[in-house]
């Protein structure tokens, strides 16, 4: 019995070594976009954008995006989620990071392709708000009584 707790926890060891991570190479391009966009950097030379995202209207978008985030630079930036799938066509990936800021926290979710070339290629680029920081989340269960008549 002890053999066998002992090969399991074993196995359980080896394998949370090895879990899967985010692409760094991904992980850097969708970051540095952030920035450059939060900045208003001049992203019509960006080689890290797709063509798709360097035509004139694709720019104009991603300049409207600094003037709805928050002033000034994120308290804190984590990778919310990420996914990868490869295929014969090439990789695609999609990372969220969330941008803490001290009223809300800005989640900016990255879609990326690699083709043949093997360098990543930004595809996509979405913005969404979530509520002040500092707000307690919903619990996890509810419940609520019907109205008792008389």
């Amino acid at each position: 019995m002890r053999t066998i707790l002992a090969m399991t926890m074993a196995c359980l060891a080896v394998t949370a070594c090895s879990l899967p991570t985010v692409d760094k190479a991904a992980d850097a391009k969708a970051r540095a976009l952030y920035e450059q966009v939060r900045t208003g950097a001049d992203l019509s030379q960006n080689t890290d954008l797709a063509p798709a995202l360097r035509t004139p209207q694709a720019l104009s978008e991603l300049a409207a995006v600094k003037g709805a985030l928050p002033d000034g630079a994120p308290t804190a930036a984590v990778n919310r989620s990420w996914s990868i799938n490869a295929g014969t066509g090439g990789t695609n990936a999609m990372l969220v990071h969330a941008y803490s800021y001290p009223s809300q926290t800005v989640l900016a979710q990255t879609v990326l392709a690699k083709g043949k070339g093997g360098a990543w290629q930004i595809t996509g680029f979405h913005v969404t708000f979530e509520g002040p920081v500092n707000t307690a989340p919903p619990p996890a269960v509810t419940v609520t009584k019907p109205p008792q008549t008389t």
